[in-house]
């Protein structure tokens, strides 16, 4: 009996060694469930030329809401082109995908992240958006997402060593009425709003916004919470 009882107890202690994540949770307690899932498999720098994460790939502080549970001061970084959460286990060992469609909103950078699965007939692709206004009539999203070119440098005549870029794409969606409308400046709302195109060129004329790289985000943002105010008196009247 000594002998059956020190053979599983060795079977256990090699368990555990081979599969340390698995370990790693059974200690988590009731914070296992963020980090259970697929360890991240990171992108080769050698044959990348950029990466394709939001800002970058340090791990920054993040509040994630994550199958109804609220988890602050984790670690995290967005990958835009597999659209996957990576979050750091407590120990900083592993990074962990969580499942995009149970996450429902990540706040880093001073941004707020949310997982969206838009109806087939938007043209939208489900992945993580930009909440950058949410009115009671409209919201405005902003979708980072990157497509992969491949290239090659001629090492000598008889190999080629190959690499590959990230190109990032930036659009914005206005959702009114249960519908996403692509937005890119004013044109853009006066076009979708037209009973109030007065008020909308006056609001933009006063506020000086301006829909270049630099101040478009904030620009969207702003005149988005206008239209939601016009929208949202006139239904009161």
């Amino acid at each position: 009996m000594s002998v059956l009882f020190l053979t599983i107890g060795c079977c256990a202690r090699m368990y555990a060694q081979e599969n340390p994540v698995g370990n790693f949770l059974q200690q988590a307690g009731s914070n296992a469930d963020i980090y259970n899932g697929k360890i991240e498999a990171n992108y080769n720098v050698f044959q990348f030329d950029n990466l394709p994460y939001y800002k970058n790939p340090e791990l920054t502080a993040a509040t994630i809401i994550y199958r109804k549970s609220y988890y602050p001061r984790q670690r995290v970084r967005l990958d835009l082109f597999k659209e996957q959460l990576i979050v750091s286990t407590p120990d900083g060992r592993y990074g962990i995908v969580l499942y995009s469609p149970d996450v429902e909103k990540v706040v880093m950078y001073n941004k707020t992240f949310r997982w969206l699965n838009p109806a087939k007939e938007s043209g939208l692709k489900p992945g993580f958006y930009i909440h950058l206004e949410e009115g009671k009539k409209v919201q405005l999203f902003c979708k980072e997402s990157y497509t992969s070119q491949q290239n090659a440098i001629t090492v000598n005549s008889n190999r080629n060593t190959r690499f590959y870029r990230f190109d990032l794409d930036i659009r914005y969606y206005l959702l009114y009425d249960n519908r996403y409308y692509p937005v890119k400046n004013k044109g853009s709302f006066t076009k979708l709003f037209s009973q109030y195109k007065k008020q909308i060129n006056q609001f933009s004329k006063e506020h000086k916004l301006k829909f270049e790289k630099e101040e478009k985000d904030e620009s969207l943002t702003s005149l988005a919470g206008y239209c939601d105010e016009l929208l949202t008196s006139t239904s009161k009247q």
